[in-house]
């Protein structure tokens, strides 16, 4: 009985601990949309996840498409960030993927068996959209407050704020 419950115990630990949006530590805590954006992803847990085989979607209309296949190996430290950025950007902090640009009207987290984990939509009809659509502000990034709150809604979830000051892209 206690190897069973041993070997049950190492499972539960093992598995992701969400498995919906708002349930899952990693998070979509922070983006600037265009050229030269990015995107930061967080790990609110203080266990790394691996990220390998992960999609972030850019939502354009009605539907989605690839932003960025995050590569084997890919990987968040507890408590860490993976930083997506645009090949425009010109901030100093150092990405752990670089897409074109970071494009649409929102953004998509999948898992690596394509469930949903996160999402960010900021215009009325993205699908993207978690319940009401967060508003965006001339040159400032969407994102998280401190502790990466996530009530499944855009508006409440994010506000306009200027970025991460290692993250913000230089002029």
């Amino acid at each position: 009985m206690n190897l069973l419950y041993s070997i049950l115990v190492t499972c539960a630990l093992a598995a992701p601990t969400g498995v919906g949006p708002g349930e899952s530590p990693m998070k979509i805590d922070e983006l600037l949309p265009g050229p030269a954006g990015f995107v930061v992803l967080h790990n609110t847990s203080a266990d790394p996840i691996h990220l390998g085989g992960w999609s972030a979607r850019a939502c354009t209309g009605s539907g989605s498409t690839e932003l960025a296949m995050l590569p084997a190996g890919s990987f968040v430290p507890g408590h860490g960030d993976y930083l997506i950025i645009a090949g425009g950007f010109a901030g100093t902090a150092e990405a752990n993927l670089v897409v074109d640009s970071v494009a649409g009207n929102g953004l998509t987290l999948l898992d690596q068996s394509r469930q949903r984990v996160d999402s960010l939509g900021f215009a009325p009809h993205s699908p993207c959209r978690e319940n009401r659509e967060a508003r965006l502000c001339d040159h400032l990034s969407l994102g998280r407050d401190a502790r990466s709150t996530d009530t499944d809604d855009n508006l409440s979830d994010f506000t306009c704020q200027a970025p991460r000051p290692d993250i913000t892209p230089t002029e």
